[in-house]
């Protein structure tokens, strides 16, 4: 028989047709009266209200070109880019772990300064704000011994420099000329970003206006003389950070994007040549979808703008590096952390990212030692060598889940892009104190979510571990290096001697930086500061049947704010002896309702009279409450309760926090 001859085999032939009605209505009939929009659907912080199931009809738009990787060809063959931070104080540390994860899978490296450097002075002149967040690199010498050994022909070096970009760019080309690179043949990124610097530190060492023209110089200048290297980073970290949700993350790398693109071509640049100098870094959280469609809208939105300034379909790309968003390590159970870079990197490599940065799990408790440097490098190269993830072009694009997504966020985004140059652009909403209040909006919404556990946080405000061990980070003797780094910086190859700034400083009151679980972290470490350990005793009622699953909720609840929890049996324990043994007044009655019914009251009265200053139950009063309250019982933990504000209540009766919450 020919291939002619073959009919098509279709599986669902002998099955009735279906369509979205009918299957909305068997879901409705499974869910038992629930609604189905608060069951299935779920509303993200941008506005998106997500659907349990897409199709063919649901109205996305099939991904075109500009939505993907541009070089997605050149990718598959050979990786996206693994780029690791750099940020030890110490420039002889930073090379000996520059060079071990260059020799063990990194292709790049990415150096950042130390703040003082950032601001635009010297570790010697600031040393309150010099140190453990960056690199004491004040001077070529410093520089190259950072890079004593690293081909800088072979390895992109790209710099986080802030404010002082400039003179960070002088030494970086002093390098090259001190090793004798020919000017086509160095591979670097100087990461110039007045705004993001702004944003970040509240201050630059020159005017705004300055220090864009100055950007702009430094761009065309490189454009000129080096074809291997970028000069502009477009960083919505301080953003981010901040609690922009994801579509005003992409408005504010447009907005900036674009007040770049207007200044490089003030100095002279055409628009094609100015976007082939600016690198996108943006973060990417733990959520996996809304990563891959944030990148796939950032390609498409741009690819609009450079349409939009006259610039040919083909150079319409965007170069972008995705860093793993550092709000969202924790510093409670860091190991967890391993899994939210996986996350991250997943998101980053299928959402088509040139080059991606893996904090390290233990970011947000100091410095990395070098196994979890290790870590966080290996994340990247399991993913691209075991995984592959880099062998498929746009592999989330034809997904209706996805696509669907994108257009979303991408609409978002380009509404509130519009509004920002409706009302004077970047440079105006940053220095208008706008970004920020925006920014905080969007914070305190989503910290009410993390507080209510809507939002939970795997270790934080989720499955806490009260007895953890402190991870294991690099010590520093910050005075030290400081010391150092002052001598020999009189000359004109040190930071301050190329700085050059041009006028008076520019300040602002800066976004202000948050991580997702920081208010509860705060309760943990006053609790592990406490004289001793506060302990809560779980009466269990009814045996282990009724009383398993909410002591288990209990134990998290508390947890959370370090809370040790140690059981008694309800049924026939002695309560003051237990009480006693365990060292607190401070009783939980965990059982089932019907067990409630019956007992709660008399088990409150008992506690009270063995010594329990406060009594709890574990679920909700119901119609029951007065009477409870009169019983002795003082309060409830509850699914959906504000837990933040209930456990620092405890923590305060308990005496470990003070009225003003310290």
């Amino acid at each position: 028989m020919s291939d002619a001859d073959t009919e098509a085999l279709t599986l669902a032939a002998d099955f009735p047709a279906a369509d979205r009605e009918a299957w909305r209505k068997l879901a409705e009939a499974a869910l038992k009266g629930a609604p189905f929009d608060k069951a299935l659907t779920r509303r993200l912080a941008e506005g998106i209200v997500t659907d349990p199931i897409y199709a063919a009809d649901t109205g996305q738009t099939p991904a075109d070109a500009a939505t993907r990787n541009a070089g997605a060809l050149e990718r598959v063959a050979l990786g996206w880019d693994i780029r690791q931070l750099h940020a030890h104080p110490d420039p002889e540390a930073v090379n000996k772990s520059a060079l071990a994860d260059l020799e063990r899978g990194v292709n790049s490296v990415i150096l950042r300064l130390d703040k003082a450097g950032r601001r635009g002075g010297t570790a010697a002149g600031d040393p309150e704000n010099a140190g453990v967040d960056g690199i004491l690199l004040h001077s070529v010498d410093a520089l190259d011994t950072a890079l004593n050994g690293v081909f800088l022909e072979a390895a992109t070096v790209s710099l986080q420099p802030g404010g002082a970009f400039g003179a960070t760019a002088a030494m970086m080309r002093a390098l090259w000329e001190r090793r004798g690179i020919g000017k086509a043949e160095v591979l670097g990124h100087l990461g110039a970003d007045p705004l993001g610097a702004l944003a970040a530190e509240g201050m630059l060492p020159e005017p705004l206006d300055a220090s864009l023209n100055r950007m702009a110089k430094l761009a065309a200048d490189t454009a000129k003389t080096y074809p291997n290297v970028t000069t502009v980073s477009v960083d919505t970290s301080a953003y981010h950070g901040a609690g922009a949700n994801e579509a005003m993350d992409l408005a504010y790398a447009l907005a900036t994007g674009v007040a770049y693109l207007r200044a490089m071509e003030a100095a002279g640049l055409s628009v094609e040549v100015a976007a082939r100098q600016i690198e996108f870094s943006l973060p990417v959280g733990v959520d996996v979808f809304l990563g891959i469609a944030k990148l796939r809208a950032a390609r498409r939105l741009w690819a609009e703008i450079l349409g939009a300034c006259g610039v040919a379909q083909d150079a319409r790309t965007m170069r972008l590096h995705v860093v793993t968003a550092p709000n969202a390590w924790a510093g409670r159970d860091p190991w967890v952390n391993m899994l939210r870079a996986t996350v991250a990197t997943f998101a980053g490599a299928v959402g088509g990212a040139d080059s991606i940065t893996v904090l390290p799990y233990s970011h947000a408790c100091g410095l990395p030692d070098g196994f979890a440097r290790r870590i966080a490098r290996n994340t990247q190269i399991i993913l691209a060598e075991e995984s592959n993830l880099a062998k498929v072009g746009d592999p989330a694009g034809g997904s209706w889940y996805v696509e669907n997504l994108t257009d979303q966020l991408a609409a978002k985004a380009w509404d509130r892009f519009r509004a920002i140059e409706a009302a004077g652009g970047m440079s105006r909403h940053l220095t208008s104190g706008a970004a920020a209040k925006d920014c905080a909006e969007a914070w305190a919404e989503r910290e009410r979510r993390i507080a209510g556990r809507r939002e939970e946080l795997t270790g934080v405000n989720a499955f806490p571990k009260v007895d953890e061990t402190p991870v294991d980070v690099e010590s520093v003797d910050r005075k030290a290096l400081v010391a150092a780094a002052a001598q020999g910086l009189a000359g004109d190859q040190t930071l301050d001697g190329l700085l050059g700034a041009e006028g008076a400083p520019e300040t602002i009151t800066a976004p202000t930086a948050h991580r997702l679980g920081e208010a509860f972290e705060i309760l943990r470490d006053a609790a592990d500061a406490a004289a001793r350990r506060p302990t809560a005793l779980l009466v269990l009622l009814g045996g282990p049947a009724m009383s398993t699953a909410r002591a288990t909720f209990t134990r998290n609840h508390l947890g959370t704010g370090g809370v040790a929890c140690v059981d008694a049996d309800g049924d026939t324990g002695d309560l003051k002896a237990v009480l006693a043994k365990a060292g607190t007044d401070l009783a939980v009655i965990c059982s089932s309702d019907s067990i409630y019914a019956e007992r709660a009251a008399e088990t409150a009265k008992a506690l009270k009279a063995a010594g329990a200053r406060e009594v709890l139950l574990a679920g909700r009063p119901g119609d029951h409450e007065a009477a409870w309250a009169q019983a002795g019982i003082d309060g409830y933990l509850f699914a959906g309760d504000d837990t933040l504000a209930t456990v620092r209540g405890v923590l305060s009766r308990l005496g470990v926090l003070n009225e003003g919450g310290q």
